[in-house]
């Protein structure tokens, strides 16, 4: 009788012990799906991160859009080129690549769609650079321009460390990365 009484406290701890395996593994994998973590039904933060991703997508597809975004040949990436001749501090300096990085997306959101969408969706990759000053950044521009690439200057509104109208960051892009290279490939990264 012992020793069945073993087989059977054997079992019933196997049992037991793939039923709570089984039951971990499906949260995880839950977990996993809605990208956070928690139980049930998730906690606020991976709620809101599904909701981020979600409007990432929808913005990415355009409004009332299904379609798939194809997968670019080429990795694409914007280049953000700042004033160096400004003195900007590292804050202003962020504030105006946002601005521009908003800005290029904006203006030419239409005219650049399947680019944009598909930097959206693979990674919006970005990169800093430094120019000199307001000539140069006129030629690059001018030089994106040239080979179709989007390009937006942020002139500054003057409210805070700089003179109103100073052109304070170019942004070029998204394009693919071998484009912009030509274009801005002597610069140096921030």
């Amino acid at each position: 009788m012992p020793a069945l009484a073993l087989v059977l406290l054997d079992s019933i701890i196997k049992v037991a012990g793939g039923v709570a395996i089984g039951w971990w593994l499906k949260d995880a994998a839950s977990k996993g799906k809605s990208g956070g973590s928690g139980g049930g039904g998730g906690s606020k933060k991976s709620k809101q991160s599904a909701a981020r991703r979600a409007g990432a997508a929808a913005a990415a597809g355009g409004i009332g859009s299904t379609a798939p975004v194809p997968r670019p040949k080429e990795e694409l990436k914007m280049v953000l080129c700042v004033n160096m001749s400004l003195k900007m501090g590292t804050g202003k300096v962020g504030a105006q690549c946002a601005h521009a990085a908003v800005g290029v997306l904006w203006s030419h959101y239409n005219s650049h769609n399947t680019a944009i969408r598909q930097w959206e969706m693979y990674g919006q990759p970005k990169i800093a650079l430094k120019v000199s000053d307001e000539s140069e950044m006129a030629a690059l521009e001018a030089k994106a321009a040239a080979a179709g690439i989007p390009t937006y200057i942020v002139h500054d509104a003057g409210r805070t460390q700089i003179a109103a109208g100073s052109q304070t960051v170019l942004a070029i892009g998204p394009a693919p990365k071998s484009q912009l290279d030509g274009v801005t490939g002597h610069l140096k990264l921030l």
